[in-house]
């Protein structure tokens, strides 16, 4: 014989399955992709540059860019060196152009973009620190202005080095969009 506890437990979990799967269901049929914003108590600056979480119904494409570094801004520098890239916020301006010129050519948009994952390493002579205020400033004139108010997730790392000696930032974004049918 099965005692209440145990009963009760099957019904909560029973009870609970249904819900789930009553949500999942409503989530499934939904078309459009659901960006929830950073919570409000999180006052920070920094916590309006990006998407808490972003669910993806099941009716998308979705593309994934690789590693994006910057190209060169001047050519009578040493290559691989920082001079030749230039500083972080030339860098993030000149990936995140390079980024947008390679979504609109496979049909995607900034405004597509679900995540972005900036990989960073410190300038030299600048204390071992990104200059994150820096990259922040260049990325809101692509992501949360008023042009293209769309905030992807977004993931910012220090490493020790990047592939390229004088890059400051590597970027990889994901990107999705409802398929229209």
């Amino acid at each position: 014989m099965i005692d209440e506890r145990a009963r009760r437990a099957w019904l909560v979990r029973a009870t609970y399955g249904i819900m789930s799967i009553g949500i999942t269901l409503e989530y499934l049929m939904s078309d459009a992709i659901v960006r929830h914003r950073t919570p409000v108590h999180l006052e920070a600056s920094w916590a309006r540059e990006f998407s808490e979480a972003i669910e993806v119904p099941a009716n998308v494409n979705t593309i994934t860019l690789s590693g994006v570094g910057a190209l060169p801004a001047n050519l009578d520098a040493n290559p691989h060196t920082v001079s030749y890239f230039g500083d972080l916020k030339t860098q993030t301006k000149s990936v995140l152009d390079q980024i947008q010129r390679i979504l609109e050519g496979k049909g995607y948009t900034l405004g597509d973009v679900i995540t972005v994952q900036a990989l960073f390493v410190a300038e030299p002579g600048k204390n071992g620190v990104p200059d994150y205020g820096g990259f922040s400033n260049v990325y809101a004139e692509y992501f949360g202005s008023a042009a293209q108010p769309h905030l992807p997730t977004r993931t910012r790392a220090q490493v020790v080095g990047l592939v390229e000696p004088g890059w400051l930032v590597e970027v990889t974004v994901k990107a999705s969009k409802v398929v229209k049918v």
